[in-house]
């Protein structure tokens, strides 16, 4: 004969093999679950999206030394849309980084001279004369706060 024990239930002894958890207790469980899920997923999106602007803050960063990089070789002279490409041989890989919301590289019409970007991840120049530019850098939703500039 199986060893027996008290259920939770009105002291009905059960075998000890048949133990387990009540319904209600299994409802809480998945109820407290759910709550958890409930707090930590959008917790867990929003910092997901800030980590996606930090990279476009980090690819504008980049821009912005391949702009100063071509200043110093040409005497000064900042790059406009003329001198796209050049800018763009002077980044890191010879190449337009990664829009960290798609996950492919920027494309030619993703970096902008004289307008402002206007979708996720693009970069732009507005102004870009040759003598300033201003580098802004679309977030998730809108333009970043952050703005960077040679100081002119």
């Amino acid at each position: 004969m199986p060893p027996f024990s008290l259920s939770r239930r009105e002291g009905i002894p059960m075998p000890a093999a048949e133990r387990g958890f009540t319904l209600i207790e299994l409802m809480i469980v998945i109820v407290v679950i759910g709550i958890l899920a409930a707090i930590g997923i959008p917790n867990y999106l929003r910092f997901y999206d800030h980590a996606k602007e930090g990279s476009v803050k980090s690819n504008m960063h980049t821009f912005q030394m391949a702009m100063e990089d071509y200043a110093a070789v040409n005497d000064g002279v900042y790059a406009t849309d003329a001198e796209k490409a050049q800018i763009k041989a002077m980044i890191p890989d010879g190449d337009w980084p990664l829009n960290p919301f798609t996950g492919s590289r920027l494309a030619d019409a993703d970096v902008s001279f004289g307008s402002d970007p206007d979708a996720s991840g693009e970069l732009g120049a507005n102004p870009a004369t040759s003598s300033r530019y201003v580098i802004k850098g679309f977030g998730k939703s809108a333009l970043l706060a952050l703005t960077l500039s040679n100081g002119s």
